[in-house]
């Protein structure tokens, strides 16, 4: 597309939308208050971005409102499960995004609301530390911990789970 989004490191962790053709800033605002790893467009979504980084990950999109175009953002609630850094995120075909986390396990969010956390068939996290990778590969998800191990899961045994 002809958009690109960077975020700054301290002190303000500005997230910032740029129209890189026309070498301009189109949107910026505070994304967090301390250190963002990553952000990404959804591949699926016009105006939709996701950051994550130290205790948390954010679910953004783009509003037209009577003032302008603004980023609206909305942080990820964790609920009962350990509040995390969030290294690796992947977005679904269907808008959910499945995360990272600190602890090993896979995070299935829908909305900005922790769906279920996907575990290995003994119920020990997938990966025995954190998890620095996620991606979608036709059917299968695929990440990487700092375990040194590669996993893949078939996205169609969680994809309709529900908790």
């Amino acid at each position: 597309g002809d958009q690109l989004a960077s975020v700054g490191n301290a002190p303000d962790y500005l997230l910032t939308v740029w129209d890189w053709e026309k070498e301009v800033i189109t949107l910026h605002t505070k994304a967090f208050s301390q250190e963002v790893y990553r952000v990404c467009f959804s591949p699926y979504s016009e105006g939709r971005l996701c950051t994550s980084g130290m205790g948390h990950i954010r679910f953004w999109k783009m509003a037209k409102t009577f003032t302008g175009l603004k980023l609206q953002g909305a942080i990820g609630k964790f609920g009962n499960v350990d509040i995390s850094d969030v290294s690796a995120f992947v977005e679904l075909k269907d808008g959910r995004i499945v995360s990272g986390s600190e602890d090993g396990y896979l995070i299935m969010w829908e909305g900005h609301f922790i769906q279920f956390q996907l575990a290995q068939k003994d119920h020990k996290p997938c990966h025995a530390g954190p998890i620095e990778f996620v991606t979608l590969e036709d059917r299968e998800l695929i990440s990487a911990g700092s375990d040194g191990y590669i996993r893949t899961w078939d996205l169609g045994k969680f994809e309709f789970a529900e908790v």
